[in-house]
């Protein structure tokens, strides 16, 4: 697959009425970058490239199936949240409380994109006829690091996904997911190195989500209903994270 030629976006939802915490990052005829903006459509479309239009959509925030109750209990959260995800890289439920309201601005954030996506669309991709998928930056990131990596990381309190994108980036970890998909694109890295702001960081790992979704090759959790997670090509995870994933589909299979 040749990246220069197709356009991809990832989008960190924020859900904040007064404070700009959407993140917005794209590659668009080879050309990326990223942007900081409101929730509203008008501020969040002059943030986005003028005229593109996008071969993959990732969006972090939880996108349920059609057809689903709106507060149905996702298996793709269940499957990220028991065992060794618990504290490493879990996802919130958004069946209630503030995992809810997370899960209406994704939903308001897909359908203010939805037009923005090519057609056509492809198998667990969470909205019809558009390719737009489902990014989890936290597991993302998490999944490729070891289990010793999670001992040298001290966590302040939400403050857990730069954690984790300081020790991906740290250990060189980034260029194994470029590798894995066949984009081997330095810019994109260093832009990754260098970025310290946390919404535009969360865009680029959404970015690489979509990347991982138009390869062929990202790994998916989850199922139509409660909808899928987009995670990195499984030979880029760590070796507890596999078993972690094993585990609990035994668990909540014969739960």
């Amino acid at each position: 697959m040749n990246f220069d030629e197709i356009n991809l976006l990832g989008i960190d939802v924020g859900f904040s009425a007064t404070r700009p915490t959407t993140g917005i990052a794209w590659s668009v005829a080879g050309e990326i970058d990223a942007a900081r903006t409101f929730t509203d459509w008008e501020r969040r479309k002059l943030a986005a490239p003028s005229g593109a239009l996008f071969n993959v959509i990732a969006i972090d925030g939880p996108l349920i199936g059609p057809s689903a109750p709106a507060k149905v209990v996702r298996r793709c959260e269940q499957l990220l949240s028991r065992g060794l995800f618990q504290k490493r890289c879990k996802p919130g439920a958004s069946h209630s409380g503030s995992g809810f309201q997370l899960r209406q601005a994704a939903a308001e954030t897909a359908r203010q994109f939805k037009h923005l996506g090519m057609l056509p669309s492809f198998a667990n991709a969470i909205v019809a006829d558009v390719a737009i998928v489902e990014a989890f930056p936290n597991a993302f990131l998490g999944v490729m690091l070891d289990a010793d990596d999670f001992g040298l990381m001290r966590v302040a309190r939400g403050k857990k996904f730069d954690q984790l994108y300081d020790q991906v980036v740290a250990s060189k970890r980034m260029s194994r997911i470029l590798e894995a998909i066949g984009w081997r694109n330095q810019r994109l890295l260093d832009r990754i190195d260098a970025e310290r702001d946390h919404e535009r960081r969360a865009a680029l790992i959404c970015l690489l989500t979509a990347a991982c979704a138009a390869s062929g090759k990202a790994t998916t959790v989850g199922d139509e209903i409660g909808g899928w997670i987009w995670l990195p090509p499984i030979e880029t995870w760590g070796d507890w994270a596999k078993r972690a994933l094993e585990v609990n589909i035994v668990s909540l299979n014969s739960a």
